[in-house]
């Protein structure tokens, strides 16, 4: 039997399936029985269903996302880095093998041609070229401002009650992200015909400026919430420095624009699903948790039940950005520090144990004292050659700040 045989019927790759958008094409691929696999930086620590077959890469290799395509029928596409050169060669190993690309690409609202159907420039517009040329057909989802972005101000939120933001006045009719994964999902292999070689500008139902977004923050977490202009030089020190001076400049001074013409309101998503876009508020209700304060009792109790219910994500969502981990057992007895998540995820991608699966993990409750909470992992192992089942035992340090965990210490006891 070959390869291509061996695939099951109805398989779609997914590209980009840990992030935002990407997990609910999964979620959504599932509940439509489809088999999905995806193409991931770490395996061991996507926190995707089990269902997911996980092709290791990136989308940079080709050769990742040629392998991870063979005997797909459909592919979602998310297009992440700015670096252009890759984009041939990528398609090209895409669309050697599925029939249908559905590609999230970004919507320019405000153009010379007309408004909402145009696509942004740059990477956006390189990718829908080469998936134009490709034998492949294909579905653009052209986005506007996600819902997302508002997590930005989730810190500032978190520790106090005035949001500093540059230009307050903006208006922007962001987009919800499951609305965005629903689109795609309705658009794989060809199910409606009729949004192949479509391109769609995708947005919420409403204009909103920033002021207003920061006001329904505020209404769902039941605080008053004031905001404060942004000095624009200083936010374009502190963007440029992440994300480059070209990307500074250009979102600072798009988000200018905004303030006296909005971004328009568009009925892509209409169009594909037939009903409404979902409303900010929505969207706020489902991740209060980013925007709240919360104890440490409170956070470690929530870090707990994620990992009883295997939502890994939502244990992430507790950890602050450049959360600090520790576990000398794991380094040879050196004490030594791993700061950041992607650090964090790649140490982990290192502690695999060879040779043995994992079948089961207890989680007990944290035991919590001022600004830290100890919680204790064991998990149930076995070993693939021998078919011996052993644990590890391993009992984690957590300090709190500002609603997040910003250091956990980790201490194993192995073989009990």
């Amino acid at each position: 039997m070959s390869r291509r045989d061996s695939i099951p019927p109805q398989t779609v790759l997914v590209v980009g399936a840990t992030g935002r958008t990407g997990r609910h094409v999964v979620d959504g691929l599932l509940a439509a029985d489809v088999a999905v696999r995806a193409l991931v930086r770490h395996p061991l620590t996507a926190g995707l269903p089990a269902e997911v077959a996980m092709i290791e890469g990136t989308l940079q290799d080709a050769g990742a996302v040629r392998e991870a395509a063979r005997g797909a029928h459909a592919a979602f596409l998310i297009w992440t880095g700015d670096d252009s050169t890759v984009i041939p060669p990528v398609i090209d190993a895409l669309t050697e093998s599925v029939r249908h690309v559905v590609y999230l690409s970004a919507a320019n609202l405000h153009h010379d041609g007309g408004v909402g159907s145009a696509v942004q420039p740059g990477v956006y517009a390189e990718v829908e070229r080469a998936l134009e040329r490709s034998p492949s057909t294909w579905t653009f989802l052209r986005a506007g401002g996600f819902a997302a972005n508002t997590l930005e101000w989730a810190e500032q939120i978190r520790t106090g009650d005035t949001v500093r933001v540059v230009h307050p006045d903006a208006g922007r009719s962001i987009v919800d992200q499951r609305d965005l994964a629903e689109a795609a999902v309705k658009a794989r292999l060809l199910l409606d015909p009729s949004l192949a070689g479509r391109a769609f500008s995708l947005t919420g139902p409403q204009t909103m400026t920033q002021r207003e977004q920061i006001a329904v923050i505020g209404d769902v977490i039941g605080r008053d919430l004031s905001v404060e202009h942004r000095d624009p030089d200083e936010a374009r020190e502190e963007y440029a420095a992440v994300l480059g001076a070209d990307f500074a400049d250009q979102a600072l001074g798009y988000w200018r624009t905004l303030v006296d013409r909005p971004e328009p309101v568009t009925t892509g998503i209409e169009e594909i699903l037939g009903r409404a876009a979902r409303p900010f508020q929505d969207w706020v209700r489902l991740h209060r948790v980013d925007f709240e304060r919360l104890t440490t009792h409170e956070v470690g109790h929530r870090y707990a039940e994620a990992f009883r219910t295997g939502r890994l994500e939502d244990a992430g969502r507790l950890l602050a950005e450049d959360v600090v981990r520790v576990a000398p057992l794991e380094d040879g007895g050196v004490e030594r520090e791993v700061r950041g998540l992607p650090a964090i995820a790649e140490n982990a991608q290192r502690q695999v144990v060879e040779g043995a699966d994992m079948e089961s993990v207890q989680v007990d409750d944290p035991l919590v004292g001022g600004d830290r909470f100890a919680i204790r992992f064991t998990f149930g192992m076995r070993d693939r050659q021998t078919g011996e089942r052993f644990r590890i035992v391993k009992m984690s340090v957590c300090a709190v700040a500002s609603s997040r965990i910003v250091r956990e210490e980790v201490f194993y006891y192995l073989n009990p």
